[in-house]
Parts: C-alpha cells; structure tokens; sequence
C-alpha cells in the first residue's frame, strides 16, 4: 500500500511534553529539590473538601501496597479478594507477603468487579478487597465498600489508570486509594505515585515505615528519563509511528511496540529491592510540576475524542469495552473482537497501528495450589476477565489524534470487520464454578 494511507499514530503515547522531561532533567543535575518541600506541596494539592484524607507520595503503587501489606503483617494464609484484571505485578507482590490472592470477575460493560459475587468469596481469612479501576473508566464505590464495612475489611481503590484530575481523587470511604504517574500513565511523572490514606494511624505507620527506606537517587531517576525520552520519541513523534513502524514492521517484520513496551518496564529486575525506595528529589519535584500543571480542559480533549470514536463504532462484530461505566474516560482505548490477531494483521496492511500488548494488564488467575481450604470455597472463575483479555484490541485512539485520523482508524476497522461477517456477542457467563485441586471445574446439577 501507499504510504500516503498511513495513520501516524500509535495505541500507545507518552503524556508529556520535552518541557517536563527537561525540568525533570534539570532537577537531577542542576538544581536540588527540597524533597520535604515538594512532599508538602503533593498533601496540599492532593487534600480537597471532597477527600481529606492523607497523603503519602510513593515511588511506585506497588510500593505503596507492599508498605501497607509490610506495615499490616497478616497472617499467612490470609486472602485479599482482587479484581480479576491487573498487571501481575501486583498479585506479585500480594503473594510475596503469604497473602493469597482471589480474583473476582469484572463486567465488559462497565468494567467493574461483579459485586454480586464478593460475599460468596469472603472467608474467615479475608482480610482485604483491592479493586481497580480499568483503562481510565470508573465505577461507583459504594456496593463494595457498603459489602466491605459489614466483614471489617480494609477497601483498597486502585486508581492506578485512572488520574483525570482533582475533582475526584478517590472514594474518601476507601481505606487507601493509589494514583500512579508512570511513564505511559496521564499526566506522567516517569514514575511515582499518590496514595490517600483515610485513617491517621495507618497512615501514621506507614509514613513512619517508609521514611526508613533508602532514596532514589537522582542519577538513578536521570537514567529513566533518558531512557523514556528515547521512548517518547518513538511513540509520540508520527514520522517514527507511523511511516518509520509501517516499514519496520511490514517490511523489516519486527515488532516495534513490543521493543518500546519492554523499554518501558517500570522494573525489569530486582523488583523488590529497587520498589522498597522513596522517590528521588528530582522525581517529587516532576511530581509536583506535572500536578500543579494539570489543565482539565487538555485532559476533556482525550475524553471528547474518545467518545466521538465510540460514537462512529457500531459494527456487530466488535465489542466496546466499559461503553457504560460511570465515567468514562480513556486512558487506552480497547475494543474486543473474535479475532484479534488476524483484525490487527488486517489494519496494519491498512497502515493503522493497533496493538494487543500496549499494557501488561492481564488474567489474575485463581491460586493452582491444592489448598483444601482452596477446595471449600465456593468461587467464580473470571471468565469474563479472561474474555477481555484474549479478544483485546487497543487502537491508536488517544487526545493526540486528530480527528481526521481517528475517522479513519474507525473507517479501517469497518472495511476489517465487514471482511469477517459474523456478529460478535458476549457469551453467558453465569456458569458457577467451584475450585477442584487448585483448579476451577463446573459446578453441576445436583441429580438428587
């Protein structure tokens, strides 16, 4: 084909500008950020009438939920109920605490947990829910939280994906809420994240805990800003994700985003040691720069080019993925298809560069010990998680792309799907499933 048909925009960017890599930059090398300064600048950003709550600046969310697990010591064998997308990371670091972690599933529609499954799924061992908002949409609190008081369970509101600014900033019912500023995330920091924290001796503990852990180092944070600023290259300039990929990747035949993602990786080894670390000074210096320059009308741009696509996108042979959440924001914009492979194989020759791994979000999958407690509880294998995740598609749909060019991402994709022919629709999902030897089987009639 043409290069002339090419849509120059990648599923993925970098939400910043050389602006903020420089200042960042500068901070590492130039100047020296008071770190106690700018960690009071974050609380009083952070605190608004609507949620007082604490606030404790963290280098990563993973950091801040390996702190409060680390500050709680549960005992082993203790459970956190979990929603059934996440990256695995954070099951990681569940585990790495002998905390076992129970997946529950999540509606395509709304992309939040099925409330109407967490009773069933708290035991005698539950001490926690930890619940995500998915690809910037959110869903309302309540249920869970409303299910999560009446068992003594501490609510854990991951917002990881979600930062749309300050308007909300979590449930202030939610016992921890984390925001993160990583590299792909809006409004990024390359790095760090907030955590709101409701009750004055939690977060007193874990304030306490943290403030022994060692520092960032500025030389450290430096590095991953060069190495993002390279990245932010390759994803944000439209000569290199558009005319560059459709070389490399239809004639050269490498996997472009597969090779920025993998960059990307917040950490690739050591994991414990490099996230048991408070953030750098450069760092809360970029943290605090990024949040007192968020504009809530740069950020309505993404959302309103969001929906315009939603609006185009009609064909019975896709579906739209939490098309009805509460608020729907975009940080990714994912659809679902039968295919996926083939339709991404199909808008690549098309010029239009959508991707199935643009996230490390995945299956949090059921426990596969032979635990007989395991085998007592009654559970639902998250199928409809798993359904999401094996039809993924993320399409080059994002506040960047302009509007000419998302028609034409919507246009391709018709031309592809019409090829297909058949209408896509969501199985049912009502199947109880109960966990046999670590592993989940059909619950079947009873023949009495």
């Amino acid at each position: 084909m043409a290069l002339v048909g090419v849509v120059p925009y990648g599923s993925l960017f970098i939400d910043a500008s050389w602006r903020d890599i420089l200042s960042g930059i500068r901070d590492c090398t130039v100047s020296s950020p008071d770190r106690q300064l700018n960690t009071r600048r974050l609380q009083k950003i952070w605190t608004t009438a609507q949620n007082p709550n604490h606030v404790l600046p963290c280098l990563s969310v993973r950091t801040g939920l390996d702190l409060f697990l680390t500050v709680k010591k549960f005992p082993p064998g203790s459970e956190i109920i979990m929603s059934a997308i996440n990256i695995p990371d954070m099951a990681r670091v569940v585990r790495h605490h002998g905390v076992r972690v129970i997946p529950i599933d999540v509606h395509i529609e709304t992309l939040s947990p099925k409330v109407e499954l967490l009773e069933g799924l708290i035991t005698e061992r539950t001490v926690a829910v930890l619940v995500a908002h998915l690809y910037g949409k959110w869903f309302d609190m309540s249920e869970v939280i409303d299910i999560a008081r009446r068992h003594g369970l501490y609510v854990l509101e991951d917002c990881a994906e979600g930062f749309c600014g300050f308007e909300y900033i979590g449930d202030p019912r939610s016992d921890i809420a984390f925001f993160s500023f990583g590299v792909i995330k809006p409004s990024t920091a390359f790095g760090g994240s907030i955590l709101k924290i409701k009750d004055s001796e939690l977060f007193s503990a874990m304030n306490e805990a943290y403030s022994l852990y060692p520092t960032q180092s500025s030389l450290e944070y430096m590095k991953k800003l060069l190495k993002y600023s390279v990245a932010t290259v390759g994803l944000n300039w439209p000569f290199l994700t558009g005319y560059g990929v459709f070389v490399v990747q239809n004639v050269l035949g490498i996997d472009h985003q597969k090779m920025w993602i993998s960059l990307l990786r917040g950490f690739p080894d050591q994991f414990f040691q490099k996230i048991r670390q408070q953030p750098s000074a450069g760092l809360l210096s970029l943290l605090v720069h990024r949040c007192i320059g968020f504009r809530q009308k740069s950020f309505q741009v993404g959302v309103d080019k969001g929906r315009h696509a939603d609006m185009l996108l009609k064909n019975p042979s896709m579906m739209k993925v939490g098309d009805k959440a509460d608020n729907r924001n975009y940080w990714l914009f994912p659809i679902l298809v039968e295919k996926p492979d083939e339709v991404i194989d199909s808008l690549c020759k098309k010029g239009i560069n959508a991707y199935r791994g643009a996230t490390q979000l995945n299956v949090i999958e059921p426990h596969t010990d032979t635990s007989h407690q395991l085998s007592e509880q009654l559970t639902h294998y998250p199928e409809e998680a798993r359904f999401i995740i094996d039809h993924v598609v993320y399409l080059p749909i994002h506040k960047r792309v302009p509007y000419y060019y998302i028609e034409r991402v919507c246009k391709g994709l018709e031309e592809v799907l019409q090829k297909h022919g058949t209408v896509f629709q969501k199985p049912c999902f009502e199947r109880p499933l109960v966990v046999l030897n670590g592993k989940p089987a059909p619950k079947l009639p009873s023949k009495l």
